[in-house]
């Protein structure tokens, strides 16, 4: 089993003691990509600091964890082809029965995933949300991690891609280790 560092970006509330005591913190908005569930960045911690800038208008704190990356028990629509055919075959029985159109988004396809097929027996959810991060904002060039391949060709690498880890438990792939890594007047093993 691979150990991950996870990241959580959280508002900075001057709560340093609670955020502690409590993390990792449910995400329930409206409009969340995955669901309910404790949101992570995956390995990259550059990620979780552009989303305190973009979400948190640089108001915010980072928490580091480490889990147990097991994919039977993460639903991985990054690195597991597998999962990737079973979530297109998803796609396709509800095309088929004319419950999907152009405004159906992919927390809506994992809700019947969950719901309805008694098969999604899932501690959590990796994906990488493509264009995540804006393409037209000079601003977040620095958490654009590019190498292209080709010289005048579009096509790149993108080596610290903006990949999210959703866990639907708080201690869902054995989460620990949860503490404040940012900002460094709230981490206690920062060096001054």
């Amino acid at each position: 089993m691979k150990k991950k560092t996870l990241y959580q970006t959280l508002e900075d509330r001057g709560n340093p003691d609670y955020i502690e005591a409590h993390a990792p913190f449910l995400c329930k908005w409206r409009n969340t990509w995955l669901g309910d569930g404790y949101y992570f960045w995956d390995t990259f911690i550059e990620n979780a600091h552009w989303w305190g800038e973009v979400r948190y208008s640089n108001t915010y704190v980072i928490c580091k964890a480490t889990c147990d990356y097991d994919p039977i028990k993460c639903f991985d629509l990054v690195g597991d082809t597998e999962h990737m055919l079973d979530f297109n075959n998803t796609i396709e029985f509800l095309r088929s029965q004319k419950l999907i159109t152009d405004d159906t988004t992919v927390a809506r396809v994992l809700e019947f995933l969950k719901r309805k097929t008694g098969a999604f027996n899932y501690e959590a959810i990796r994906v990488y949300g493509i264009k995540s991060i804006s393409e037209h904002k000079e601003a977040y060039r620095k958490y654009r991690h590019r190498l292209i391949f080709e010289l005048s060709k579009p096509q790149y690498l993108d080596y610290k891609p903006a990949i999210q880890i959703c866990l639907f438990k708080k201690n869902s792939l054995n989460l620990r280790d949860i503490k404040i890594e940012y900002p460094d007047e709230y981490n206690s093993d920062a060096v001054i």
